[in-house]
């Protein structure tokens, strides 16, 4: 990870054990138990590949995924893309950089800055306030 300005810490990983596997998207989402360690769990999601999901989320999440009713376990899948989104999106914006706004007219409006004793023109400047 050699971005300049990215000096996240990393929290390290920890095991947690399966607690049921669920078919889902054409393959198997197996969902660990819920277990507060504070750190993400992170899901490999069918068809969307490893997202992290927060704890206090991973937890409303399990419910509805290990739910037998077909809406609650969509509504869990779209939450899981919308954070698959928006950690793609963070980690495209961290490869970026930070945003540069270009001016509308892009002259250099600097001034020369000089060291020592001061030039006719500052001493003109000075007399007028």
């Amino acid at each position: 990870m050699g971005v300049a300005g990215a000096q996240q810490v990393r929290r390290r990983a920890v095991y947690r054990e399966p607690a049921r596997r669920i078919s889902i998207a054409g393959g198997v989402l197996v969902l660990p138990v819920v277990v507060y360690y504070g750190v993400p769990v992170i899901l490999n999601v069918p068809e969307l590949g490893y997202v992290d999901v927060p704890e206090d989320e991973y937890a409303r999440l399990y419910d509805k995924l290990s739910s037998s009713d077909s809406e609650q376990v969509q509504e869990a899948m779209s939450s899981l893309r919308k954070l698959k989104e928006l950690e793609e999106a963070e980690v495209e914006a961290l490869q970026r950089g930070p945003e540069r706004v270009e001016p509308d007219d892009p002259q250099d409006l600097s001034e020369p800055i000089f060291f020592g004793s001061p030039s006719r023109a500052e001493t003109r400047r000075k007399g007028l306030y």
